[in-house]
This record gives C-alpha cells, structure tokens and sequence, in this order.
C-alpha cells in the first residue's frame, strides 16, 4: 500500500509541475493559445483533485503507524493545491485586469478614431465648400476681366473718336480762320 502511494505521490509531482508550467504559460500567451494554457491547466487540476481523493482513501487503508505519517503529507499536498489554484485564480484576474485596461485603451482609441474621421470629414467637407467658392469667385474675376478687357477697347474706341473729332474740330477751325482772315482779305482788298 506504501508503494501505491508513493506512486501518486509521484504522479502529484508531476501533475503540480505541468500546472506549473500551463500557469506560467497563460500570463505569457495571449489568445487561443492562452484558452489552450487554461483548459490544461483546469484538466490538471481536476485529475490532481481525483488523485488526492484517491490518496485520502488509500490512506485509511493503511495501519496506524503509517496513517499519521501520510495523512500529514496529504493534508499538506491539498494545501499546496489550493495555494495554486489561488495562484492561477490570481493571474487569471491579474491577465483579466490587463485585458480591460487594454479593451478600455482600444475603446478610447477607436473613439478618438471615429471622432478624428468625423472631424476630417467635417474639414473636407469644409474644403470642399471653400473650393466650390474660390471657383466661383474665379470665374467672376475671369468674367471681370473679360468685361474690363472689352470696356478698355470700347473706351480706347471712345478716345481715339475723341481725338479724332478734336483733331477735326482744330482743322475745321484753323479752315475757320483761314477762310476768315481771306475773307477780310479780300473785303479789305476791295475796299482799297
């Protein structure tokens, strides 16, 4: 019986071990591979609960002078049992915290996101107005331009016939008095 007992003893060890290392595991991956480390990890502890289940009862099997003996040690296997499932406990709650401070970082980032796409939206739009007017006044300077190119040729037109009429105006005038003073020449002529 001694021997059978050592021998769960032996499978204790190696069971604590891999739990062990499964919760090492679980604060290093993230994902499934993490669920994976997890399910492991509660497998292990549920076939280490059946094995100090089964311990208990072959230790009550056992004569008197060993019974103390291994009743101690299974007494302190169930200790260490509950003391890493409060550890698993512990990084399960630790990893849960990180992943809703994470999910809380990702929150405000895909908000300051959706708010950064509203406000480019809301400057493109802006832009867009801005352009729409900016063309608009374009072509009114353009059209401007064009008036003010055919008032210059019309008011070029006007100053050359004023020129014109004045330069007119000057001939006729001097033939004015040319014809005046012949006139008076040849009144005066006839006087004489």
């Amino acid at each position: 019986m001694a021997s059978l007992i050592e021998s769960y003893e032996q499978q204790y060890s190696n069971l604590t071990a891999d739990i062990t290392y499964n919760i090492s595991r679980i604060s290093n991956t993230n994902g499934a591979e993490r669920q994976k480390y997890i399910r492991q990890a509660e497998k292990l502890f549920d076939e280490v609960t059946e094995l100090l289940e089964q311990m208990e009862l072959e230790v009550k099997e056992l004569p008197s002078k060993d019974k103390q003996k291994y009743q101690t040690r299974v007494k302190s296997y169930k200790t260490e049992l509950t003391k890493l499932q409060k550890d698993t406990r512990a990084r399960l709650l630790d990893n849960t915290e990180t992943l809703d401070r994470s999910t809380r970082k990702l929150e405000h980032g895909y908000r300051v996101a959706l708010e950064t796409e509203q406000i480019g939206a809301q400057v493109m739009e802006d832009l867009q107005g801005q352009r729409q007017t900016i063309q608009r006044s374009r072509n009114r300077l353009e059209e401007m331009n064009t008036n003010l190119g055919k008032s210059s040729r019309v008011l070029s037109g006007m100053m050359k016939r004023i020129i014109q009429n004045r330069l007119l105006l000057v001939i006729i005038g001097v033939i004015l008095v040319i014809v005046i003073i012949l006139a008076m020449y040849f009144i005066v002529k006839r006087k004489t």
